[in-house]
């Protein structure tokens, strides 16, 4: 990714990580926030997408992403969500 692309991308992120954080410390449940969050997520990416494909795509990437991004988790010093 360039530069800006990954700016935007570890922006996002951090966006999405706050907000999830906001709304459990709002007391809203854990289960509920991730469902409804990944729910809008899944229902941008398949009406923005041109194609099948192209949704399929970004599915696949972002999970490669997350499993790596876990991998490197460390559950004690980090803020679990």
């Amino acid at each position: 990714m360039s530069k800006d692309l990954d700016k935007d991308f570890d922006w996002a992120g951090e966006q999405m990580n706050s907000l999830l954080d906001e709304l459990e410390a709002e007391g809203v449940n854990t289960g509920a926030a991730m469902g409804g969050a990944l729910t809008a997520l899944l229902f941008r990416l398949m009406v923005q997408s041109p194609d099948s494909n192209t949704t399929m795509g970004m599915l696949s990437s972002a999970m490669n992403q997350a499993a790596t991004i876990a991998a490197a988790y460390d559950y004690d010093e980090e803020t679990k969500h």
